[in-house]
């Protein structure tokens, strides 16, 4: 069996990382390509005998990505068509126009859709949680297409990791959010609830790890409030998700939240939001504590609860390691994709 993934990203954020972590294991009896842009994360990051295409994959209006795959479909007798992006699956409904292969699609968020003719090509839809799923099928896409695959946790990565506490003491509790800055992670509601957070909890700090386009933005509205780190980019997040003592999400829109499972998995405690696959990675008062989306004050409270409790911490923490070993494994994940892979196929 021929597989080519496809990817349209150039970053490594969380659905590139879930590629590298299925890109890492050997399949019995499929021979893997990928089909990324050359100035990618994703193109350095692959491992290193990985069969490599450059292609953009910049969707319908990308001819050159578009002819360059569809020669390699039949080049290399390629069975199944993996898309890892929304750009690379438009992409591959048109280069695989007319031919054999079967198409898979990962969609990561939980965004309303429109099913469409590029909907109706698809095979098979991955999503990582029930949101996701809800969004598919409100979309017009049929539920016996869909699959729920669950984010996996690097796990060896985060057990080689070495806990990163930015120079402060274990007097400081250190609650960490993990995210890009874009508009759906919300960024703004989180200072606006650590405005409050400051007042009354003086022995926290607030790090912020990731760039995008609202960074700017989020520095200007944290000017005058203390004891806000901005990281920017950083490779270490398992280093400082073991350093962190809480980690947070102030999402509006969110497909589950790979930030959190890691954290988790770690053993660390939650504050986050009800938005979207949320709900299915966080357990409220059982492994966090989540609120509305956008709403700073309740969001507030729940950071204050923790940082305030050092009991409910640890008990918040302990379940979570738990509860995430059921959800996030990275062997239940490699078997997922390999059923679909060779059920598809007619393996």
């Amino acid at each position: 069996m021929n597989l080519l993934h496809l990817s349209s990203e150039t970053g490594l954020r969380g659905g590139e990382n879930q590629l590298l972590l299925l890109a890492g294991q050997t399949k019995p009896g499929i021979i893997e390509h990928y089909g990324v842009p050359r100035a990618s994360g994703l193109y350095a990051a692959l491992p290193a005998g990985a069969a490599r295409l450059p292609v953009n994959c910049r969707g319908l209006l990308d001819p050159g990505s578009i002819l360059k795959i569809r020669t390699f479909l039949h080049a290399h007798d390629i069975d199944l068509v993996h898309a890892h992006s929304n750009r690379a699956h438009k992409t591959a409904v048109a280069a695989k126009l007319g031919g054999r292969q079967r198409l898979i699609f990962s969609r990561r968020n939980a965004f309303e859709c429109r099913g469409g003719l590029l909907y109706r090509a698809v095979d098979q839809f991955i999503t990582i949680s029930r949101a996701g799923y809800q969004a598919l099928r409100d979309g017009g896409v049929a539920g016996d297409r869909i699959e729920i695959i669950h984010d996996a946790v690097d796990e060896a990565a985060l057990a080689a990791a070495l806990p990163e506490r930015l120079g402060f003491g274990d007097d400081t509790t250190l609650i960490l959010c993990v995210a890009a800055f874009t508009a759906e992670k919300d960024h703004a509601t989180l200072l606006k609830a650590w405005e409050r957070t400051q007042k009354t909890s003086a022995n926290a700090h607030l790090v912020l790890a990731g760039d995008g386009p609202a960074l700017a933005a989020m520095r200007r509205q944290a000017a005058g409030l203390p004891r806000v780190t901005f990281l920017g980019w950083r490779d270490d997040i398992a280093s400082l998700i073991k350093g962190a003592d809480i980690v947070t999400l102030a999402s509006r829109e969110e497909g589950l939240g790979s930030s959190l499972c890691t954290a988790q998995w770690a053993g660390k405690p939650v504050v986050a939001t009800t938005a979207g696959g949320i709900v299915e990675a966080v357990s409220d008062r059982e492994t966090g504590l989540l609120s509305p989306p956008g709403d700073a004050k309740q969001f507030s409270q729940n950071l204050i609860a923790l940082t305030e409790d050092t009991a409910m911490r640890q008990d918040y923490g302990d379940a979570a390691a738990i509860r995430a070993r059921g959800l996030f494994s990275l062997e239940t994940f490699h078997a997922r994709h390999l059923e679909i892979y060779n059920r598809l196929a007619g393996a």
